[in-house]
This record gives C-alpha cells, structure tokens and sequence, in this order.
C-alpha cells in the first residue's frame, strides 16, 4: 500500500468518527428521581371528542398503559377548563359557555384504566366555573362525592390550565385563594391522601410573562396550597417545524433556561415542594404532523429527560398518552417510536442522577443515572446506567474507561426502516420492536460487549454496566 493511499485512509477514518470519553469514576451524584419521574398524560379534549378511536377494552391499550408503570396519568389541557362532569351545574355562573359532559361512564373508564395498569390519576377541575369572582366548587363536589361513593383513588387534583393565557379572568392571587378551596374541599370530601398540583402555567421562557405570574402565584399563598409545582414546556408551536429542528442542539439547548429559571423560582418561592413539568412533548399545538410522531422525535424527548433529573425536577408528565401528533400511541393504537423509547428509559433508568458531561463533540448528549434496580429486567444495585444519543451525522466512538473490565450490556436504538429520520418505527440492536400479542410486550434484550461503543449517526441508546459497583447505587 502506497503512502498516499495509508494517509487518505486515515483522513477519512478520522473524518467520520469522533471520539469522546465519558468519567463515570469520579462523576457525583447529584439528584434523586422517583420511580414515578416519568409520566403521561391524556388531554381533556378527547372526552369532548369522545375519545376517537380510543378503545377503554382494549387489551392492547392496556398492556401497553401497563409498560408505562409506576406513573401518573394526568387529565387536563384546555379543554379541561371547558368540561363539567356529568353537566348537571349551572353553566350560567361561568363566563365560558362551550361547555360540554365529563360522562359517569368516561370517569369509570379513566378510574379502572389507572387502577387496572397500575398508574396513578391526577385529575384538572374546570377553574373557569365561577361565582361572585371566586371558583365555584359545587361540580367538583359532585365528582368527588362520585369518587368517594365508588372508592375510587385519584393520587392528585390540578385546577385550571394555563392560566397565564386567561386573559386576566383569574388573577395570581386570586387563583392561590382558589387552589386553598380546592385542597380544603378534596379534604373535606374524604378521599384518600392527595397531591395538590398547579398552577400549570404555560411556558418558562425567560422575559415572556409566564415566570412573572408563575411567581406571583406562589407569593400570593399558592406556594404554600400545592404539594407540586407545575409549568408546560414546548420547544415552539407545531406550525413551521422542520425535520432539521429535532436534531438541532441549539433547539434542544433551548430547554437549559426554561428549566433553570423554573426550578429557581420553585425552589425559592415554594421551598421543599416538588417542581414537575405538568405537561410537554416536542412542539405544541399537537406536534409537528409526520415529525412528532416519527423516530426523530425521540431526541427531543431523550434530551428533556435527561436534562430535566440533572437540573433538578422530580417530575415530567410527557404529552401524550394517546392523541395528536406527538402521541406515544397512534390512531390504531400502535406504539410510536417515543413509546419504546419511554419504556427503555423506565426499565433502566433510576436514581440518584449523576453529573456527567463530555466537551469534545457538542453533537453527543450524555447522561447518567444509578440503574433501576425495581423493574422486570432484574438488575442489582450498583449498576449504572448511561444514556446517548448521536444528532452528529458521524460516528462517535465511545470510551467508558470506568467500564474498561467490565461487560456492557447495551441497548442501541435506530430507525426502525429506510425512513431513517422519520420512521414509525424503531430497531433495539437492529430488531424492529414490536408486540408480539396484545397481551404482552416484547423482551428488551441488550447486546454484551466488552468494546469500545461505536455509535453511528442519529443513533441513541442505554449502557448498562451491571458491575460497576457505584457506591451511591449500593443502595437498595
């Protein structure tokens, strides 16, 4: 082989690899999340709608709700401000008149989906019902008395979505005077311990109005009613998105402001209280049609969650379960890409949150977390978790110089066919993830190695390292 020849060889080597290296050894831990870090939701709209093509029998739906355990199940959304259970209150008191029924039979579905699958309810009453300037509570009452009478256990009760954007119907403080009655009524009606939640504001963007009113709330009293403190987060509206912007860091950095100056606020102005994103998914207004729904999505949605256990939150409810664009379900009730991606994240990963970061290839995001050692896959304490993901159109290779006599177990996901980016489906270790029945999910089955990580383009994935021996992840 010439001389020239070698060196070009190397050139285009180095030119299609990069190289980082990830400290795991002397990484600290930083946080800890909950098993319930990871939600979803289920927007009040389609009980308006009355849920499409939603099946509540489905065994399919509920063994894929199943693979979603432990977490919440949130209902809420806009239109949650325009729904009255079983439509018997006086729609006159309320200045919105496009009112329309929260069936009985649609809170028996809800109740027996949750308890069925083992999630947790957390339920948003209407806040726009109201008398005399104050929230009016006689529908929720009935609900709740409802509830009690079939001993039904919602987990938390929200009131109100979004109220930064009501125009000034409902000021900061006199929302906190409303989430003080709410707590007092959900009390006073004998349901099981509750987790008051709100206010839900829309967005954190530094300099918009949200953060003003998300801290005039909490001044007000409201850091002082709610258990959990919850905004929305969206990286932009689903008008205009392109394929480009799922895999953009600079988007995806967008997220870093948001979440810092949320958790600043939060913990500042409601100390020891939790801070959750009540509600996000990629783009709002239902996503980004063939985008959100597609292979790519699963970077935004990786990086939120990663970024989210690092930089402080104890809660993120992902928009959602079923419906729209972003849904981790599609219309025939076949899981989207983002759907495996979230069953990963829940098997493997748990807590406590290290801080890990690499500096040489700004195209690679690197996260870490103790591995959870509580889900079906059977891992000890002391395994760790990292987690990947490649927006670099070249191959990373990746050094765990912590792992170098250990076994990797390895769980790499690509797009599931010649889509690429905007496949509906997805590959673990190049097999396309699939149900094999509607009664069971597939095993997720890592690949052993002993190798330096070879992570090519637009790929992501999990490494498990079951024998680390981490001393925080000691811990049972």
């Amino acid at each position: 082989m010439s001389r020239h020849l070698l060196v070009f060889i190397l050139l285009v080597f180095t030119y299609n690899v990069s190289c980082i290296t990830i400290d795991l050894e002397s990484a600290q831990a930083v946080r800890n999340v909950s098993s319930k870090f990871v939600g979803v939701t289920l927007d009040a709209g389609l009980i308006a709608k009355r849920w499409k093509t939603f099946n509540f029998t489905s065994q399919k739906v509920l063994t894929l709700a199943k693979g979603m355990s432990p977490s919440y199940l949130r209902i809420g959304g806009t239109a949650g401000d325009r729904m009255i259970f079983n439509m018997t209150h006086d729609q006159r008191n309320s200045p919105n008149h496009r009112h329309y029924a929260m069936k009985v039979a649609d809170w028996d579905n809800l109740n027996h989906l949750v308890m069925n699958a083992g999630l947790d309810l957390i339920f948003n009453f209407n806040v726009l019902l109201r008398k005399n300037g104050n929230w009016d509570p006689t529908n929720a009452k009935e609900l709740l008395e409802y509830t009690v009478k079939q001993g039904y256990k919602p987990a938390g009760y929200e009131l109100g979505n979004e109220p930064n954007y009501f125009r000034g119907a409902v000021s900061e403080k006199q929302l906190a005077k409303d989430f003080a009655a709410l707590k007092n009524i959900v009390s006073s009606s004998g349901v099981p311990p509750f987790l008051t939640i709100g206010p839900d504001v829309g967005g954190m963007l530094p300099g918009s109005k949200a953060p003003t009113f998300l801290k005039n709330f909490l001044e007000a009293g409201g850091g002082d009613v709610v258990d959990v403190v919850t905004v929305h987060q969206y990286y932009s509206t689903g008008r205009n998105v392109t394929l480009k912007d799922f895999t953009d860091r600079k988007v995806l950095d967008t997220f870093i402001p948001e979440v810092d100056l949320f958790v600043k606020t939060c913990n500042e102005k409601a100390p020891n209280k939790q801070c959750w994103l009540g509600e996000t998914s990629s783009f709002s207004h239902g996503g980004a049609p063939h985008i959100s729904d597609r292979y790519v999505a699963g970077f935004l949605w990786l990086d939120k969650l990663g970024l989210s256990a690092l930089r402080g939150l104890q809660g993120v409810l992902r928009q959602q379960f079923y419906g729209g664009n972003y849904a981790l379900l599609d219309t025939n009730l076949n899981p989207n890409p983002d759907y495996w991606l979230t069953l990963i994240y829940k098997r493997l990963v748990g807590s406590p949150v290290f801080d890990v970061t690499q500096t040489t290839d700004h195209n690679v995001r690197v996260y870490a977390h103790c591995t959870n050692v509580s889900s079906s896959i059977g891992y000890k304490p002391g395994s760790i978790t990292v987690y990947i993901m490649n927006i670099g159109s070249v191959t990373v290779s990746v050094d765990i110089p912590f792992s170098s006599s250990k076994t990797q177990q390895r769980y790499i996901l690509s797009p599931g066919d010649d889509n690429g980016l905007t496949s509906q489906f997805v590959k673990l270790n190049g097999n396309v993830l699939m149900l094999p029945n509607d009664n069971s999910l597939p095993p997720l089955i890592p690949v052993f190695s002993n190798d330096t990580l070879q992570l090519k383009a637009y790929n992501m994935g999990f490494v498990v390292i079951p024998d680390a021996m981490k001393a925080e992840c000691m811990q049972t």
